[in-house]
């Protein structure tokens, strides 16, 4: 084992310089802590950013993450944009990141790397992940960008996603028609790529989607019934925008909406439109 991962190291440091990667990071264990059959467990970041030519400033840290399924890199991408709110990474930079093997991800070695564009750091800048997985987060706005190009059947689709705790959206939604989820006794996620037809078949309802915390989709075809009167957006935004502003004013919820007119994606969160792709 020491073997590769002396190997990895030397690897990791070839490919930064010939891809021009300017930061590298490494996930390591800490010493006499097991991780196996625990919640969540701490590891040590360490990254090297470079500052000029065979010159990086390191930067040493522990973190404490979630212990997800095996052979998941779900805790890599949190590690990253814990990294991209704590400042260490930035819109541009080339990560290279590595794990120790011994944190249980289920590889002996793996090598990981992230071109931080807009989208990857608007969702760590704004903490869109701290209730929510980022994997969710992710899925939902590549069905989204999907339905936004494609539409369907020749026709442009607008459609929204909600994404939140369900006890607490539940007082502000009224379900226009049968709800397609509603009788599944296991929820499906956004995640599951074999959904991925399924969502963007039931985008053509009237209504808007609504997710919970952990991806499930709870219902499609569904109203937002929320006063939204005293929103005020400039010409060519509908209803599921006010709708959607309105509220995440009044829930700790997201909000992705998908416009019909112009196949723009708005990310909305407390009430504020904060990223548009």
């Amino acid at each position: 084992m020491k073997k590769i991962q002396e190997i990895l190291g030397i690897a990791v440091t070839r490919i930064a310089r010939e891809i021009e990667a300017n930061i590298i990071v490494s996930i390591d264990s800490i010493p006499d802590i097991e991780y196996e059959d625990t919640d969540d467990f701490q590891v040590k970041i360490i990254i090297f950013k470079k500052i000029k030519e065979e010159v990086y400033r390191k930067t040493e840290y522990v973190i404490k993450i979630k212990n997800l399924e095996y052979g998941s890199i779900t805790p890599v991408k949190e590690i990253i944009m814990d990294a991209i709110t704590k400042g260490h990474i930035n819109k541009g930079d080339t990560v290279i990141c590595t794990q120790d093997s011994k944190l249980g991800f289920g590889y002996k070695g793996v090598i990981f790397i992230f071109e931080i564009d807009d989208t990857f750091f608007q969702i760590s800048r704004h903490k869109l992940s701290e209730k929510i997985g980022s994997e969710v987060i992710e899925a939902t706005l590549n069905i989204s960008k999907e339905i936004a190009q494609e539409g369907r059947e020749g026709k442009r689709v607008g459609t929204a996603f909600i994404i939140g705790n369900i006890s607490e959206l539940s007082k502000y939604m009224k379900q226009l028609i049968i709800n397609p989820f509603q009788n599944l006794e296991e929820k499906p996620k956004v995640t599951d790529p074999k959904m991925r037809e399924s969502i963007k078949e039931f985008a053509q309802l009237d209504g808007v989607f609504i997710l919970d915390e952990e991806g499930h989709i709870i219902s499609a075809g569904t109203y937002i019934n929320i006063d939204h009167s005293d929103i005020n957006l400039p010409e060519g935004f509908g209803t599921k925008h006010r709708s959607a502003i309105a509220l995440t004013s009044k829930t700790d919820s997201l909000a992705i909406v998908i416009s019909e007119s112009g196949g723009k994606i708005r990310v909305i969160k407390a009430g504020k439109i904060i990223l548009k792709i």
